[in-house]
């Protein structure tokens, strides 16, 4: 059963492979590449595995792109949700350790041959389940700031972040950084410590209100008040800028279209940020196999 589902998702077509796994035959056939070396480069292959490589692939894929339980997929794969968890993060691990599957460096705007026009950044919240009161009834008010940290004022709900840093011209993802849903966005962009040259002109939303004090060529969206409101040249110009940054919401749908981005999360926080950046890689991965 397993291997019949394999060869049908084979057999698809670019665009009903994407649909179903979220990704290309071509970055498929990549991934698996990544793993077969990962596995060729082993001293003691130890117990064989239930799944090969690509049902394992297949598996993590699936994962992400539904965002099912690891109970649901042990039960489809025909294999204990324990096995389904560690076949995940097994999967990840070989991935993220890839140089193929690899968001570049932060040294790579500093790099002279390389200068990027214009860069938009941007972020996105992720509803996660709420901490759970682990501490003594006496520290109740610490356990009511640690659930504070997860709650956004936005979202009305908590919540986990990620910030994207995109190029607007070919909607690269450059970088990727991630934190509690309260962290403000101009927080997050400096707890990131991304540097840009002189050069570059970086665009945000009204959540970066204040990124000129730290790169002058920064531009954001005008904000109105009531004593004073925007005049036309202003509405204008907020115009040519949300224009400019549709990229940055482009980019962030299709990195949504991995259900683990968008629905409630609810394995641990700590491999949060290893998927974003897996998932923003893939984006990039999916975009070259396009071009």
């Amino acid at each position: 059963m397993e291997q019949e589902r394999l060869t049908r998702t084979l057999k698809m077509n670019r665009k009903q492979s994407r649909r179903r796994t979220g990704v290309h035959p071509e970055t498929f056939a990549e991934m698996e590449a990544v793993l077969i070396e990962r596995e060729e480069r082993k001293k003691k292959s130890g117990r064989p595995a239930a799944l090969s490589l690509a049902e394992q692939l297949l598996m993590t894929l699936k994962f992400w792109r539904e965002y099912r339980t690891f109970a649901h997929l042990g039960n489809d794969w025909g294999v204990h949700e324990a096995t389904v968890h560690r076949t995940v993060e097994r999967v990840e691990a070989a991935l993220i350790a890839s140089p193929q599957v690899q968001m570049p460096k932060k040294r790579v705007f500093q790099e002279a041959q390389i200068v990027y026009s214009i860069v938009a950044v941007g972020a996105s919240e992720v509803p996660c389940e709420r901490p759970k009161k682990v501490c003594r009834p006496d520290r109740l008010p610490f356990c009511t700031r640690q659930q504070r940290r997860w709650y956004s004022g936005k979202k009305k709900q908590h919540t986990l972040k990620f910030q994207l840093l995109i190029c607007t011209v070919t909607q690269r993802i450059l970088g990727t950084a991630t934190s509690a849903g309260a962290v403000h966005e101009l927080k997050l962009f400096r707890q990131s410590g991304v540097r840009f040259p002189h050069d570059t002109a970086v665009i945000g939303d009204a959540g970066y209100q204040g990124l000129w004090l730290r790169h002058r060529r920064a531009i954001t969206t005008q904000k109105a008040t009531r004593a004073s409101p925007l005049c036309t040249q202003q509405r204008q110009e907020n115009r040519e800028l949300a224009y400019t940054r549709q990229g940055m919401e482009h980019v962030i749908r299709r990195m949504e279209v991995f259900r683990v981005l968008k629905g409630v999360y609810r394995h641990r926080r700590r491999r949060f940020a290893l998927r974003v950046q897996l998932i923003a890689a893939l984006c990039n991965l999916t975009r070259a196999c396009q071009s």
